[in-house]
């Protein structure tokens, strides 16, 4: 899961952070090692939602780490054109510097099970021909504990040639590396190298995040335009290919299919009495019932992205949905749901830690957003403690900078 992410000169970014990154959750460890339990931090959490005006940078965030997770899958001159994006040189407001990436992430060891603290950046500039190309790269992971942690540089790239923490190397030690396309980054090598266990469980947290668009006006094309047979094991982004998922999961096990229907039938309102529906699907299904078949998935994923999900839903399914989502963050607690909203109903649960806002003043096309968490309002923590929701303490007015 994400524990912060911050950007820096991209789309509408100039240098934003949600969240915390390593250094700071160094310096947390060793405060509250110290016997400071008071000390306070808002780290992106499991369940994380993003609210704000429209055109404060919502949107733009999830898109950030979208085209991150193709530039590291596909590599950056690709991930630069696809998905309807403009290249690279009308993406990066100052061409003449990098933009650059840094994630903190709190992985699962794949020997120990234990949390992994590991930090990645990565830089991407424009070449005098203002074609994208690699510029840095890094990797970061904490060892230690208590009073004794500290930070380990495990990669570390400029221009194609570095470092790297080799299978077996000791704490510090590395081996030269070299790397000769200047579109692929070092993790999508080496994160398929099974040896490097580090870079492997980076990647494939980084390659596994959805970006969910059942909200989406595309998304009830499928059900005109039709769809290819055979099962499918995981749903798309568009969920479009839902009758294919539930034909995979009747065919492997019968038993479980009817279960996690009926299950997923019983929570939805207008569906208690509808007998079959998923048999059929002659019809777009609800969209409710697209988000908890996607909570249900066997191989769940480390970080889903939704723009919206209460869109076109009514009050009692949003109510379903924002309890599914919290029951999935608790069963996984390696995976994480960032969801952004328009609506006070889905967030009256959640903590104000739980709550980031974004603002704009819209003074320039780019580099004046700001993203704080609603954690950071004394008034806004002491009203929750209080009893009020969330979204009763959005609907008030107490998540605007300019609240009295």
């Amino acid at each position: 899961m994400i524990l912060g992410v911050e950007i820096e000169n991209f789309d509408v970014f100039d240098k934003d952070l949600a969240g915390i990154l390593i250094e700071e959750g160094v310096s947390i460890v060793k405060e509250k090692a110290s016997g400071n339990t008071s000390v306070k931090h808002n780290r992106l959490r499991n369940l994380d939602a993003l609210v704000g005006r429209n055109n404060t940078g919502k949107t733009s965030f999830m898109g950030c780490l979208s085209f991150l997770q193709d530039v590291i899958t596909d590599g950056c001159a690709e991930a630069s054109i696809t998905k309807g994006r403009p290249g690279f040189a009308n993406m990066c407001p100052d061409i003449s510097n990098p933009s650059v990436f840094r994630v903190f992430f709190k992985l699962e060891d794949s020997i120990t099970h234990k949390p992994k603290f590991v930090q990645y950046e990565i830089g991407i500039r424009a070449n005098e021909y203002k074609s994208p190309y690699i510029c840095f790269e890094k990797a970061m992971i904490t060892v230690g504990e208590g009073m004794d942690i500290k930070i380990d540089t495990i990669l570390e790239i400029n221009e194609g040639k570095g470092t790297i923490s080799f299978p077996g190397a000791a704490e510090g030690e590395a081996g030269e590396v070299v790397i000769d396309d200047e579109h692929l980054p070092a993790i999508s090598l080496y994160g398929k190298l099974s040896r490097y266990t580090n870079f492997v469980e980076l990647f494939r947290e980084i390659r596994s995040w959805f970006f969910c668009s059942f909200s989406s006006e595309e998304q009830s094309s499928y059900f005109n335009d039709g769809n290819a047979p055979g099962g499918h094991k995981h749903l798309n982004s568009m969920g479009s290919n839902v009758g294919n998922v539930l034909e995979y999961m009747k065919m492997r096990d019968e038993a479980e299919y009817e279960r996690i229907v009926s299950e997923i039938k019983a929570n939805i309102p207008s569906m208690k009495h509808k007998k079959n529906l998923p048999e059929v699907l002659r019809e777009s299904p609800d969209k409710l019932f697209l988000y908890l078949l996607l909570l249900r998935d066997g191989a769940p994923r480390s970080t889903i992205f939704i723009e919206t999900p209460d869109k076109d839903l009514y009050h009692d399914m949003v109510d379903v949905l924002a309890d599914e989502m919290r029951a999935y963050t608790l069963k996984n607690s390696y995976c994480q749901i960032i969801f952004s909203t328009h609506n006070p109903y889905i967030i009256e649960t959640l903590s104000p830690k739980e709550v980031w806002i974004f603002e704009r003043t819209f003074e320039k096309e780019s580099g004046d957003v700001n993203i704080r968490c609603a954690g950071d309002d004394p008034l806004v923590c002491e009203m929750f403690k209080q009893g009020v929701g969330m979204g009763a303490i959005w609907y008030a007015g107490h998540l605007d900078s300019d609240s009295e």
